[in-house]
């Protein structure tokens, strides 16, 4: 049975973030997978890397738990708003925090091992208006960081990634449109 774990990263937990990923959830769970869902604004832990990479901090709880929930899963969806081009914070600090030069790979010290061949991603960055604006007219993607330095550098493959623009209204053409696509990708779990 595959597990998916969703990370919703939207630090205001918005109705159209909620959307999305009910309709991913809906899909994978009719195609028979174990759906989790982490909300990582509810986790506490210091966004913060310490020590600038030369030593590696002591995980929180929340983090800790986050950790063994990727391990765990077979496939993991991240649902990240993007505002005014930046990724907020608090979930650059969670890749930061999880996913640095030490702990990414085998290291002789402690032993860790971040490498996680067998698991596939998806990325789904919803823009604000200004944000998705600028997106159309150059395409650059501000998720390419995540997708780049932090799944395909653990060996995550295949990373898909999703670009959606505000949802101003979740009845709209639309929104629906893209509520279909959550749900088939979360069907065929990819």
């Amino acid at each position: 049975m595959k597990q998916v774990l969703i990370l919703n990263g939207d630090i205001e937990k918005n109705a159209s973030t909620n959307f999305l990923i009910n309709a991913y959830k809906q899909g994978a769970e009719s195609a028979g997978a174990t759906v989790r869902e982490l909300a990582i604004i509810d986790l506490i832990f210091n966004s913060n890397k310490l020590f600038n990479n030369r030593q590696i901090a002591e995980l929180e709880p929340d983090l800790q738990k986050a950790l063994t929930a990727i391990r765990q899963s077979s496939h993991v969806v991240l649902f990240c708003p993007v505002y005014v081009d930046h990724i907020p914070a608090k979930i650059k600090g969670f890749f930061d925090r999880l996913f640095m030069p030490d702990q990414i790979f085998t290291t002789q010290q402690q032993n860790v091992n971040n490498n996680f061949s067998g698991r596939s991603a998806r990325i789904v960055s919803i823009l604000d208006e200004a944000t998705f604006k600028e997106w159309k007219a150059n395409k650059k993607t501000t998720y390419l960081s995540i997708k780049k330095v932090v799944f395909e550098k653990c060996r995550m493959s295949p990373v898909l990634t999703n670009t959606i623009g505000e949802l101003h209204s979740l009845e709209n053409h639309y929104s629906q449109k893209w509520l279909a696509k959550m749900e088939k990708f979360g069907t065929q779990l990819i």
